[in-house]
């Protein structure tokens, strides 16, 4: 399930009003930055910019203000008077998708070479947090972006395709989701905050073209028959958790968990109602870096005093405080897995390891009164979103683009490291970027694209205090070994019916997992390139997409969404003896699109989408040939559980195949270019935003607080976008989005 609430952490030790005296106190003459773009005292129109990319110099002509972009809500430039922009400026200077069966070579740059290489900002990926940026950064700044992407479609890991099945079966075209496949509180219900994704869509006057289909819950399936018995399902238990106040807690909760486990729900509830706070922060007043507390200040001081007053461990922290004490413990056990079986479909760890204020979110809204609990499916599919985002990263008269199979090879800078100039791309083209860089690449992906450059390695590689016992930081050039959530008990081939691996229920207590060093180092103590590069990462995914025969299927008697427990919610002791909701390959989602929106597929049949979601471990595909027959015969092995809970909800399912593709690790791996298929980072190991000590590179994507989701990575992209743009701009931009919205629900 894809929530979040927005908290942010900006806080440990930093007192607010010490910051806005520092951005009075700042200097008020205008800079040289690194860049050679010489600030004078007049306006900005007349400024020439001499840009030193690598060994090439490129001069630009002095240019008038770029026009007010002509759509609808958007916001062209408006400056300040010369006085305050200068003190703006000189306190803040101007700062990848799975094909399961395109499993070929045909990722790879294809630029148009013939297209500009100057833009404002260039963005590095065009996942929904790069889009999200980007679309801000065009229509409500008039910035021309640039998005390059590797793979040959947008919307990284929440992409849709098209595949026809074979001439044998018709040759039909189906609409297939490879991502997320539920979502909640997108639907806008009067008086209250949209989903962080909603939100940028108002404000980038895009909400129109993605229409949200409501519905109120989704079906649970416990232990599936065998492949060897579909017949026998006498072990099978099948109910639904039913949006609204009361229904989860008066039906399955009361059924399965019992009185206690009742009260202890409403115990918790309650006891995490604080949490929500954060819930009231519009995602457009988000920035990252020293100016993120500034709109807050000014336009949700009380808000920002009830997170304050909270701590950063609250907002920012894991749940295991409410889970195993010292502010709550659940004992009941049915609910426990419960719990354990949300967060992981939120973070893909256990609920002691997910994000409380996600968990906070997410237990009040699936119970909220009057109709405004729902989930939410985007009509035409998930690629909707995608396609909203990118028209508005391209309207407008700014020539902003998202340029697909553009892969970028690294990131470029200014002679001394300590600004980003633009970047190259693996064709060789170079893109300069006047005002920054966003990038949307996995954290473990950033050395690689700044390794070819030693002073901005040594910008980023910077540490506090550094213990010795973690060997791979002695050297800034050197990426340390991975770490995962995953422990790997037997090889696959020697398994015989057991786990393999087993999820990391509780956060090892050495950082340094490989050793166990006399004196640990904490995350905190580590550089930004350490702590992208330490980052643990959580299970892969394995897939399974579909197109049916539907002839004589009732689907008036089916879900939109299923998650089947293949050995229970509470697992089995015989298959992992700490076995659970999280254990390998337990949890499996199956989203049933076709019953909300019937034209995805052709008259008379429906695609289905099953899938584990970081429930599958990486290690034992590693190093496969993708053309052998021993990698072949694995993905229809491991398919097996996928299928058995298509079977439990279509019994003859294999009969009626039209379409069959399988997705691994690797494909994940290779098309989505994520290190190991990673679902994402642990919930401890997200950075606190997405600013780095050069000033103009920010990061975004769901590496980044709040993390793993597409409202979680909306919120990181409008951080990043707004962080690009100095704090008088940001807030000058709110106000006209509160002008704009007069006499409708504000949400800036």
């Amino acid at each position: 399930m894809e929530t979040f609430v927005a908290a942010r952490s900006c806080f440990s030790g930093q007192f607010a009003v010490l910051l806005l005296i520092s951005i009075v106190n700042g200097p008020l003459l205008p800079e040289v930055d690194a860049l050679g773009a010489h600030w004078t005292a007049t306006t900005r129109s007349k400024i020439n910019y001499d840009r030193v990319v690598g060994s090439t110099m490129i001069q630009t002509r002095p240019s008038s203000r770029r026009p007010t972009v002509a759509v609808s809500r958007t916001l062209a430039p408006n400056y300040c008077s010369s006085t305050t922009y200068l003190l703006a400026q000189t306190a803040f200077p101007p700062l990848n998708g799975i094909d399961p069966v395109q499993d070929d070579d045909t990722v790879e740059d294809n630029a148009e070479h013939g297209e500009s290489d100057l833009v404002d900002v260039a963005i590095i990926g065009a996942g929904l947090g790069g889009l999200c940026a980007g679309a801000i950064l065009n229509t409500l700044y008039g910035k021309k972006v640039g998005i390059y992407e590797s793979h040959y479609l947008p919307g990284g890991c929440a992409h849709a395709f098209t595949r026809k099945s074979s001439s044998k079966s018709g040759g039909q075209t189906f609409v297939l989701d490879s991502g997320p496949t539920i979502l909640l509180g997108c639907t806008v219900q009067e008086g209250q905050l949209p989903n962080p994704l909603q939100q940028v869509l108002q404000a980038i006057g895009r909400d129109k073209d993605v229409q949200w289909i409501p519905y109120n819950g989704w079906g649970m399936v416990e232990h599936p028959p065998r492949e060897n018995n579909l017949d026998d399902s006498s072990n099978t238990v099948r109910w639904k958790v039913e949006l609204g106040p009361s229904k989860f807690q008066e039906g399955p909760l009361r059924q399965f968990g019992g009185p206690r486990a009742e009260l202890e729900y409403q115990q918790l509830q309650e006891i995490t109602k604080p949490l929500l706070a954060g819930a009231n922060i519009p995602t457009m007043a988000m920035r990252s870096g020293p100016s993120a507390l500034i709109p807050l200040l000014l336009r949700h001081f009380s808000t920002l005093v009830q997170l304050i007053q909270q701590g950063p461990e609250s907002t920012t922290g894991t749940f295991a405080p409410y889970m195993d004490g010292p502010i709550f413990t659940v004992t009941d056990p049915w609910l426990r897995n419960w719990l354990d079986a949300l967060a992981f479909s939120l973070s893909g760890l256990p609920a002691s390891r997910t994000a409380a204020a996600a968990m906070a979110f997410t237990l009040s809204d699936m119970h909220k009164a009057d109709g405004k609990a729902s989930l939410d499916y985007p009509a035409g599919g998930i690629g909707s979103i995608v396609d909203a985002l990118v028209r508005g990263v391209e309207q407008g008269s700014n020539l902003s683009k998202v340029h697909l199979r553009s892969h970028v090879e690294r990131i470029e800078f200014s002679e001394n490291g300590k600004r980003a100039a633009g970047i190259t791309l693996a064709s060789g083209r170079r893109v300069v970027a006047k005002d920054g860089v966003i990038c949307n690449a996995p954290v473990w992906s950033f050395r690689g694209l700044i390794k070819h450059h030693p002073k901005a390695m040594n910008v980023l590689a910077a540490k506090k205090q550094l213990a010795e016992s973690i060997n791979a930081t002695t050297n800034p050039f050197k990426a340390p070994s991975r770490r995962t959530s995953w422990i790997m008990k037997n090889n696959y081939q020697q398994a015989d019916g057991k786990a393999t691996a087993s999820i990391r229920a509780k956060r090892p207590s050495s950082w340094d997992w490989d050793t166990t060093p006399s004196e640990a180092t904490e995350p905190e103590a580590l550089s930004l390139l350490d702590r992208c590069d330490l980052a643990e990462q959580t299970g892969s995914f394995l897939h399974l997409h579909l197109a049916l025969n539907a002839s004589g299927l009732d689907m008036s008697q089916m879900e939109a969404h299923y998650t089947v427990m293949d050995r229970g919610l509470s697992g089995d002791a015989s298959f992992q003896e700490d076995d659970g909701p999280c254990g390998e390959l337990n949890m499996i989602a199956v989203s049933n699109p076709c019953k909300l929106d019937p034209n995805l597929a052709p008259p008379g049949t429906i695609v289905i989408h099953a899938y584990g979601a970081g429930n599958e471990p990486y290690e034992f595909w590693q190093g496969m040939d993708r053309q052998s027959a021993e990698y072949q015969q694995l993905k229809l092995k491991r398919a097996q559980v996928l299928w058995r809970a298509v079977e439990s909800i279509v019994p003859d399912a294999k009969d009626r195949a039209l379409l069959e593709l399988i997705g691994s690790p690797l494909t994940h791996e290779r098309f989505l270019r994520r290190p190991e298929g990673t679902y994402g980072s642990a919930t401890e190991d997200y950075l606190k935003d997405g600013a780095t000590p050069i000033s103009n590179l920010v990061l975004t994507g769901d590496g980044i607080f709040p993390g793993i989701g597409l409202p979680a990575v909306a919120i990181s992209g409008a951080s990043a976008a707004n962080s690009l743009i100095n704090p008088f701009q940001h807030l000058q931009c709110l106000a006209q989005l509160d002008n704009s919205a007069k006499g409708q629900q504000q949400f800036w």
